[in-house]
């Protein structure tokens, strides 16, 4: 890239951590700072774009043809890098390109987590206790560790796929080493363009046999007097609208739009630096990224393993990880002080990849868990819709304010004690939760609204599509036919 140190004038150092700018527009922007508002501009793009598109995924069976198209898509993009050489000139366009993958990955994420309810549902010892009539307070504690598990083992296989890909990325990287007759910490900048081809050919790979296998459950027929492009935003308004019926839900969703930009924030500012620490060497980062998806995978299976020994509840394994993961950011504001410690050292860049590893992966699984818990039954789009708005909203927030704080100090290390006070203060909302007081809440909604929907069928009302609201837990399902949800 086309930076250089605004204290010397010459070459960027960033061996020791200097000041990094270049030029944008007819300024200049700190480097820590622009892929900061990038990832702004991603989530933003984002926020905008999940509510007009969910209500494909909602309605009908578009959900596996949108989910396919924004693959496609994003594969490509990654691909699309081998269009880039060194030259410093270029890295706008592929600012741009990068942005597309984001997004897309990014809407990928949120069609995947809107799954999870659904197979927990269907799982054969849940579908058998609701079939037997199993007493409430048991079937809720069922349902809720057969959502942990498909959870905690989703992001587990997802960092499995993290290390597969690593140890991949160590081979490709290796062999450009020897091809080019270079040290692999030494290989030239376009190899990372190679990198990124070669994940988006193995998230291409992995992802066909979902297309192929994936069980299909068409969503309810959109009402005949929406369209496609509004639903969703409409979905989104009617969610809000139940804040008084379901106070829980949303204090727990004003506790993850905070929680979620402060984590995805302090991991930007931290690869940020990371990245400048190692000089942007892929072999190097790419072990970073072996290490981390190793951790991670300890970390889920050992948290899933405490929760169902001690039989903790999932709010309670995810303040754990909240706890451990506030410690990330308290250590980068050490390093406001000091150029020894808070992530002024490779080494420290180890040990944050084993930490993140375990405390922080299960987060992630821990989130969707907790958000599932406190969603009436047939209500999971249009809330997980609110959720991932919630996160993609928040995301966008906290990283344009601290590359702008940044952009400002020349500092990368003056955004640590905005994250600080971030995940402290979600930490706080997300204790006042009250998931027994949640279930009451969530049980009244179901009962109400299916009186209300007893009432309109009494009415003879068929103006228009009602949307599907499913009975308390508490029913018994008459046959096999009726069981299976969704």
């Amino acid at each position: 890239m086309d930076g250089w140190d605004p204290t010397t004038g010459g070459a960027c150092d960033v061996q020791n951590g200097g000041p990094c700018i270049i030029q944008f527009g007819a300024g200049t922007l700190n480097v820590t700072s622009m892929v900061l508002f990038s990832q702004g501009i991603s989530f933003f793009i984002q926020s905008l774009l999940l509510p007009t598109i969910g209500s494909l995924a909602d309605y009908g069976s578009h959900g596996p043809k949108i989910l396919l198209w924004i693959t496609l898509i994003s594969c490509a993009a990654q691909i699309g890098f081998l269009g880039f050489s060194d030259q410093g000139w270029t890295w706008w366009i592929a600012l741009i390109v990068g942005i597309v993958v984001y997004v897309t990955y990014g809407a990928s994420l949120v069609f995947y987590a809107a799954i999870f309810p659904r197979l927990s549902l269907n799982d054969p010892k849940v579908r058998t206790a609701r079939r037997e009539g199993m007493p409430p307070a048991e079937y809720s504690a069922l349902e809720s560790i057969t959502r942990n598990h498909y959870s905690t083992i989703s992001t587990t296989w997802s960092n499995i796929g993290f290390l597969l890909i690593s140890i991949i990325l160590i081979g490709v990287f290796q062999g450009l080493a020897n091809l080019w007759g270079t040290d692999a910490n030494s290989l030239p900048n376009f190899s990372l363009s190679i990198a990124s081809a070669v994940c988006g050919g193995f998230w291409l790979i992995c992802a066909i046999p979902w297309f192929f296998l994936e069980k299909k459950r068409p969503g309810v027929p959109l009402p005949s007097n929406q369209n496609y492009m509004t639903q969703g935003w409409i979905s989104t308004v009617k969610a809000f609208k139940e804040c008084k019926r379901l106070p829980q839900t949303f204090w727990y969703l004003l506790g993850y739009f905070v929680l979620a930009d402060a984590v995805n924030t302090t991991g930007q500012v931290v690869s940020a630096i990371q990245n400048q620490l190692v000089t942007f060497s892929g072999s190097l980062l790419t072990f970073f990224g072996l290490v981390q998806a190793i951790a991670s995978i300890i970390g889920c299976l050992v948290f899933l393993y405490v929760q169902k020994y001690f039989n903790l509840k999932t709010k309670t394994m995810l303040q754990v990880s909240n706890v451990f993961t506030l410690l990330i950011p308290i250590w980068g504001c050490i390093g406001l002080g000091t150029q020894s410690i808070g992530f002024h050292d490779v080494r420290e860049m180890w040990v944050y990849q084993v930490w993140f590893g375990i405390f922080t992966a299960p987060f992630y699984a821990y989130t969707q868990t907790v958000m599932s818990e406190l969603i009436p039954q047939g209500k999971e789009n249009m809330f997980f819709a609110l959720f991932g708005i919630a996160n993609k909203v928040s995301s966008f927030i906290g990283p344009t304010i601290i590359a702008a704080i940044i952009n400002a100090t020349n500092n990368q290390w003056s955004g640590f004690p905005i994250c600080v006070f971030l995940q402290i203060l979600p930490i706080c909302i997300i204790w006042r939760v009250d998931m027994k007081k949640a279930a009451l809440d969530i049980k009244m909604y179901e009962e109400e609204e299916r009186q209300k929907k007893l009432a309109e069928s009494l009415d003879g009302d068929s103006s228009g599509y009602k949307e599907e609201v499913h009975e308390p837990v508490e029913r018994k399902f008459d046959n096999e036919k009726t069981e299976e949800l969704y």
